[in-house]
This record gives structure tokens, C-alpha cells and sequence, in this order.
């Protein structure tokens, strides 16, 4: 089983809303990948144009004398698995406790893991549930309706519905209904057990990133 390594955190963090925060930028060092003999390093930083967090740089470095740098083992390196797996382990979620001013940090995993087990809400609470999850598929770099329908057990068609009544009435005016791009092959709510998914398809629309600091 490949081993992942977040370090070299930055000190500034990013508030991207409803508790959830990440830091601007962060190192993952990975080993033991299959069908790779090296050790694959990345950054990752926060992008505001993309409105998520993506991979800025990445390397390999050869295990020992007598491996070549392939193109075809170039080709095995997954930077978007990486990412993810990495921000699994420092994306945070700020949630109320039982006093009024008692709040506590949980890490994101942990958040989704509650999210998922709540059994019924109020129309209101899945919308501003659909809004916290959304964001959390920022900062981790996951298709966000898939994440949505996974953790409040609805339909993507119903979370499409949910993120754009909240867009316009200007509950999250970042939210864009994302273009088709492939969930990695992680579980989201336990990340060191394998997820196998497919490609995930969702409808495009306009709509740009807004991060309070």
C-alpha cells in the first residue's frame, strides 16, 4: 500500500466558509506506489482562479541505481490521488459543540463520517449541509455533487438543485455546478481503505470563486 506524507504546511490557512479551513499550501511525499520505484513529491496550493486546490509541482526520484525515469512510469504517477489522499489529512472543519460559544476543530474525514450518519434534517439544514460539503469538495479536490449526494444520501440531481438554489440566493456565491472531471480513488470518509469509483459526469454552469479570509 502506497504511504502518503503531508508536511511543510503553510502557516496561512484558508477559511473557505462553514467552518472549513485548509493551509495555502502544503508538500505530499508518497512511496510504495505500485508499478512506480521511486518516491513521487508534490505541492499543493489553494487556487483561486480554479476555486479548488490543485497540484502546483511534482516530482519522482528513482529508488536506486539501475531504474530509468520512464515516460511509461510517468504515466502511473497519480498527482490527483495524491492531492486528495494529502488533504484528507489537513482540511479541518470548525463545528459548534453543545454551548453556545463551544466550538471544536475535527478533522474533514470525521466531519463527513457525521454528516453521512445524520438520518433526517430540515429542508434549511440540507441546504446549509449541502453548502458545508460542497466546500469541503474544494478544498479536497473531489467532484462536489458526487460528494454531496454520497454524504446526504440524495441524488446528484438533487444536489445540482440544492447548489444552485444556495448560489442564488447567495448563500455560496463561489459555487460552480462543476465541469466532468473523474473522483480519485479515494473514500472520502475513510481514506486508508481503497475506493474504486468511475468517471463522474456532472452539468456545467457559471459561477466563480469567492474565499473569505
Amino acid at each position: 500500500m502506497a504511504d502518503v506524507e503531508a508536511y511543510d504546511f503553510s502557516d496561512e490557512r484558508i477559511d473557505l466558509g462553514s467552518g472549513v479551513t485548509l493551509p495555502k499550501s502544503w508538500h505530499a511525499r508518497v512511496s510504495g506506489e505500485q508499478d512506480v520505484p521511486g518516491t513521487i513529491t508534490v505541492r499543493v496550493e489553494w487556487d483561486a482562479a480554479l476555486g479548488r486546490t490543485a497540484v502546483v509541482f511534482a516530482a519522482l526520484e528513482r529508488e536506486a541505481e539501475g531504474v530509468d525515469i520512464t515516460s511509461q512510469v510517468l504515466r502511473e504517477v497519480r498527482t490527483h490521488w495524491i492531492m486528495t489522499r494529502s488533504a484528507l489529512e489537513v482540511v479541518t472543519v470548525d463545528v459548534s459543540g453543545e454551548g453556545i460559544d463551544d466550538r471544536s476543530r475535527i478533522p474533514v474525514r470525521e466531519y463527513l463520517s457525521r454528516v453521512q450518519a445524520q438520518e433526517e434534517r430540515e429542508p434549511l439544514e440540507s441546504l446549509h449541509a449541502a453548502i458545508a460539503v460542497y466546500r469541503v469538495a474544494m478544498a479536497i479536490s473531489y467532484p462536489p455533487l458526487k460528494l454531496i449526494s454520497d454524504t446526504l444520501k440524495i441524488s446528484q440531481s438533487t444536489a445540482t438543485r440544492l447548489m444552485t438554489r444556495a448560489r442564488d440566493a447567495g448563500l455560496a456565491p463561489e459555487v460552480r455546478i462543476q465541469e466532468p472531471r473523474r473522483a480519485p480513488a479515494v473514500d472520502p470518509y475513510n481514506p486508508l481503505r481503497p475506493h474504486a469509483t468511475g468517471p463522474y459526469y456532472g452539468p456545467s454552469g457559471p459561477g466563480g470563486p469567492s474565499i473569505g479570509r
